[in-house]
């Protein structure tokens, strides 16, 4: 494969060559190679478009090309300094006090615009956004100006500055087009920060202060953040709120979500989770997308509410098995899930703890067959088929 590769390159070479060669040696291309070493590329691009028409058409186009990207290349530079030339000629002037009046706060973020969008000079930027913050806080749009700050400090990993400057634009222009761009940006930024309290503070107040629709996602973004910042109690509590607000079933299954995350996945708190479960379950017994929460619910019974029983078996020695009780509840979420999203992930897993709990548990292998061959049938494709035959195979002689 390599020779064949190879030969092919080879032959093109050798057929690519000739044309190369022979648009070289036309006048034409001559004239466009003395344009170009004086720097004139609309010179250099006109000479080469009469080629366009006749044998040399391909390679003209290619040259062409060429032209016209070092032609760009050489304009982008030419923009920057000139930008850079109209910046540093500016901030002079701010710098020796010849901007005043009421221009003044407009030349001044002109020029911090230009150092953060042409010249990606941030820490320039930085300095004539803070200029303009301390001169002129009343300046017709300093929401945008702390926005800008932001992402300009943001851009250089300061990141407990910028969630700063996020904050005041949060916390002191809820008008503002910014406003929900730099909450979401202070959610994501300030936890782990100095800042990380008083973020925290302002989302309590926006969540305690929302009304409406409002509340709802500003209960779940303060327990986002909280959850963010290890604070889980009190995430569990913003969900709680959030729930009290929610206006669909929806809504409600992505926020039972989140409180069991953290109730179960964090806080271990399984009695909180098998709640807030079942407490989803009879308010949305309808609901669709709620099938991995019922699972996880049985899951919940089967092993982590389960508290071991001691008995005695015939021989006098000292066992210890899992709650019958607690087994019983696990089976029954489990039917839950492949009655109601007969077809979905989540049921064929519930199928296959049913199985395993039947069998081994319960020593019912009647009953745990019939499991097995209902999932066989619903999920023949599934990565578990085989070992499941492999198991009828075992019951068999039960």
């Amino acid at each position: 494969m390599r020779i064949i590769t190879k030969l092919f390159i080879f032959f093109f070479i050798i057929i690519a060559f000739p044309a190369l060669a022979q648009i070289q040696n036309t006048s034409e291309y001559q004239t466009a190679i003395q344009a170009l070493a004086n720097g004139d590329y609309s010179s250099a691009a006109d000479a080469i478009q009469p080629l366009l028409a006749g044998p040399h058409k391909k390679s003209a186009m290619v040259e062409l090309d060429k032209i016209r990207q070092r032609q760009a290349e050489s304009e982008i530079s030419s923009a920057l300094n000139h930008f850079y030339e109209a910046a540093n000629m500016l901030s002079a002037g701010i710098a020796e006090g010849g901007v005043t009046g009421p221009e003044a706060p407009k030349l001044i973020y002109d020029l911090a615009n230009i150092y953060e969008e042409r010249l990606k000079d941030y820490p320039k930027a930085i300095e004539m956004y803070e200029l303009l913050i301390a001169n002129y806080p009343t300046f017709m749009t300093i929401d945008k100006v702390h926005y800008n700050l932001a992402a300009c400090y943001e851009a250089i990993g300061k990141y407990a500055e910028a969630s700063e400057n996020y904050s005041i634009v949060v916390a002191n222009y809820s008008y503002s087009t910014y406003f929900k761009s730099s909450q979401e940006k202070m959610k994501k930024l300030a936890i782990g920060t100095s800042t990380q309290e008083s973020a925290l503070e302002l989302q309590e107040n926006l969540a305690d202060e929302a009304l409406g629709e409002h509340e709802l996602q500003a209960n779940i973004d303060l327990g986002d953040m909280q959850a963010d910042a290890g604070q889980y109690k009190k995430a569990a509590e913003a969900y709680k709120n959030a729930l009290k607000a929610v206006v669909d079933s929806d809504e409600a299954i992505d926020v039972y979500r989140k409180l069991v995350n953290v109730l179960e996945g964090k806080q271990k708190d399984y009695k909180g989770a098998t709640e807030a479960i079942e407490e989803m379950m009879n308010k949305y017994p309808n609901a669709q997308g709620g099938e991995d929460l019922i699972y996880r619910l049985g899951r919940i019974y089967e092993t982590d509410l389960d508290s071991m029983k001691k008995t005695v078996d015939s021989s006098g020695s000292i066992r210890y098995r899992k709650s019958r009780e607690n087994m019983e509840k696990a089976i029954d979420y489990y039917s839950a899930v492949t009655d109601r999203y007969p077809y979905s992930d989540a049921a064929a897993d519930a199928y296959l703890r049913k199985g395993e709990i039947l069998s081994q548990e319960f020593r019912d292998y009647d009953a745990a067959k019939d499991v097995y061959e209902t999932f066989l049938k619903r999920f023949p494709d599934h990565a578990e088929v085989r070992n499941i035959r492999r198991k009828l195979e075992d019951l068999e002689g039960y």
